[in-house]
């Protein structure tokens, strides 16, 4: 192929980021983004410069794309799939970077109609864990480095499009890690789905108080941090209904939990509530501090040959393409 193209759909933090990482790579490519809301496309285009051109209409995005990364709510993923399903290039890579990965391939299964989807998920770096930002204008070309790039294919993805997907996460600066889309949703239901029910509930706690008001004059960064889930209400609902057991026993634990918390405040035990807190801060430094280091990736991809730049982006899709025409 003489010329290679990357559409982003979704352009919120996220996307950005990634278009930010690609332009800051030695990789001749053009970057299209497409957001449903036109004001993020033109200032991920103008102000945060991560794309090359800002494109409103979602299929032509789509059949423009060589890879196509999709970094759109889960909630929004199926009709996103449904309007692209027919659209795409036999040989164009998907990757989903949606949070549910069951659900993905599911609906990959049932509405894409031909090119290579893969689930994946790159983790945010230790650095950006605690700031909680989320629009573009915070987008950063490190957003994923020295972190992990979680890759769970399609059955019915080539090797040369899982090749492509491990090279695109490594130019993240990410490292690859295989695993299962049914074992990374289990983890996701404590580590996300947990979060944000805490969220929903503790809102809604807040605002049924009498002194809702003037709490919103004082509420700071904490209150904030810990409501942001609800700025993705609806995917709230499917990651919590996805796996309802495994979601209603980590209730069950959360709500253990907070009744011994409710048990030692209400007796006093000023001491060993001291010591709860103080280990629980040291075992999160540590997790962090793990973080950082991120030398815990057992699934690593096997060598990879040296290549130029457009083929350790495109893998064997290049090779395949070479000699046709745009």
């Amino acid at each position: 192929m003489k010329t290679q193209t990357i559409t982003i759909i979704g352009l919120d933090r996220m996307g950005a980021s990634i278009g930010l990482a690609l332009k800051h790579s030695p990789l001749d490519v053009v970057i299209i983004g497409h957001d449903a809301d036109a004001t993020k496309g033109k200032a991920a285009k103008e102000a945060v410069l991560a794309i090359d051109q800002a494109e409103w209409n979602l299929v032509n995005a789509a059949r423009k794309a060589d890879i196509l990364v999709i970094t759109t709510p889960v909630a929004d993923l199926e009709s996103v799939l449904q309007v692209i399903g027919s659209e795409l290039q036999p040989h164009t890579l998907v990757l989903d970077f949606s949070s549910l990965k069951r659900l993905g391939l599911d609906w990959a299964e049932q509405y894409l109609h031909q090119g290579h989807y893969i689930g994946a998920m790159p983790v945010l770096a230790a650095p950006y864990l605690t700031d909680g930002r989320s629009d573009a204008s915070t987008a950063t070309p490190d957003l994923f480095r020295n972190s992990a790039f979680c890759l769970m294919p399609s059955p019915n993805a080539e090797p040369q499009a899982v090749e492509t997907a491990v090279n695109f996460g490594l130019l993240l600066g990410a490292l690859p890690y295989f695993v299962d889309p049914d074992e990374y949703d289990s983890l996701v239901q404590g580590s996300e789905t947990m979060p944000a029910l805490v969220s929903l509930a503790m809102f809604n706690t807040m605002q049924k108080t009498t002194g809702w008001r003037d709490m919103l004059r004082f509420a700071g960064l904490p209150f904030a941090l810990m409501t942001r889930p609800l700025q993705n209400e609806q995917d709230i609902s499917l990651h919590a209904l996805q796996n309802r057991e495994a979601t209603l026993r980590w209730l069950d634990a959360m709500m253990d939990e907070l009744k011994m918390v409710r048990r030692l405040i209400y007796e006093e035990n000023d001491e060993v509530f001291a010591a709860m807190t103080e280990q629980l801060a040291t075992e999160r430094e540590k997790w962090l501090n793990a973080r950082q280091k991120n030398d815990w990736d057992e699934r690593r991809s096997p060598p990879i040959r040296p290549r130029t730049m457009s083929e350790h982006l495109f893998g064997g899709l290049a090779r395949r393409g070479e000699g046709d025409d745009e």
